[in-house]
């Protein structure tokens, strides 16, 4: 069993990259000026450093220790909730949704401990849901505000210039952001399998998980540049700048009080928010509806799956 936990979590950190890293990167690249390979150097430079040396683990802690305390017998358990997260979010996808491995890994704890009969943290699930609900609203309303505080003004060549030098350095906060919250799903996943802390995490630990996340990041990145063609803005620089701005801000505050964000949320509401500052016609509202539905979908039936198999793996032993 542990052997088996170990490889799904290698495989929850390459769908990770899969799923969150190649949207980041991805929507750098309506930006020139900064070439793929060093977005995709960056953002896993800031995985390894972020919870070894910058911010701590508190978010993966959460994940790990206060929403259900797995023990060292509930292996099955852990099982469950690995692969009912994944499960989730492959077959959204698969449905056209793209959604949160945040929101499924949360709401798949949380269901196999439910369905364990093990002490499950119902405050804490509350007060992680309401941020989740809160997070892209509030990045909506900070793009719509710096939109109309004069970004919106950013064209001709210089303006131009100008704003690809504040895109690096919004990428850059980007990164740090996402290590500082949803990029330490994965070290509380390798926790969770070992029956280890996630205070114990070292830098061989982080560099393992870091690298299995760029193998999901580097299949998946076309993909993601693809749909966010389809997505609820057709992004020009200065909505990639805003975007970056404002989810870095919301998540980069999320993990700072140990509450995972998901960064594809805060983007996605980064975006609605510049875009209709601008005119709300500009803004695809029935793709950001469809979006909005998968996010709400993902919690509950992560919930509801893993904690059918709680109740299995609790009858089986």
């Amino acid at each position: 069993m542990p052997v088996v936990l170990l490889a799904l979590a290698a495989l929850f950190a390459v769908v990770a990259g899969a799923n969150d890293g190649s949207a980041i990167v991805a929507a750098g690249l309506r930006v020139p000026g900064l070439r793929p390979i060093t977005q995709i150097g960056l953002l896993l430079a800031a995985l390894v450093l972020g919870p070894t040396v910058l911010f701590g683990t508190r978010v993966a802690s959460t994940l790990a220790e206060r929403l259900v305390p797995f023990g060292g017998q509930q292996q099955g358990v852990v099982l469950v909730a690995i692969v009912v997260s994944v499960g989730v979010v492959f077959t959204l996808a698969r449905a056209g949704l793209p959604t949160s491995l945040t929101l499924a890994l949360m709401g798949a704890i949380t269901g196999a401990g439910l369905g364990a009969g093990l002490p499950v943290q119902l405050p804490v699930l509350g007060e992680v849901a309401l941020a989740g609900i809160l997070a892209p609203v509030l990045a909506g309303a900070l793009g719509f505000a710096l939109t109309r505080g004069g970004l919106r003004v950013v064209g001709g060549w210089r303006a131009t210039r100008r704003a690809r030098r504040l895109h690096l350095g919004a990428y850059c906060l980007q990164c740090l952001a996402y290590s500082a919250n949803g990029g330490q799903k994965m070290l509380a996943v390798f926790a969770i399998a070992t029956a280890g802390t996630v205070g114990s995490a070292d830098w061989a630990f982080a560099l393992a998980a870091t690298g299995l996340f760029g193998l999901g990041l580097v299949g998946g990145v076309r993909r993601a540049a693809a749909n966010l063609s389809r997505g609820v803005l057709a992004v020009h620089l200065r909505h990639a700048l805003v975007a970056e701005v404002c989810s870095s801000v919301v998540v980069a505050g999320g993990g700072l009080a140990g509450i995972p964000l998901t960064m594809s949320q805060a983007v996605s509401g980064g975006l609605i928010g510049a875009g209709a500052s601008e005119s709300p016609a500009r803004v695809r509202w029935a793709t950001a509806l469809r979006l909005a539905g998968a996010w709400l979908v993902t919690l509950p039936a992560s919930i509801a799956a893993a904690a059918l198999g709680g109740v299995l793996v609790r009858w089986a032993g």
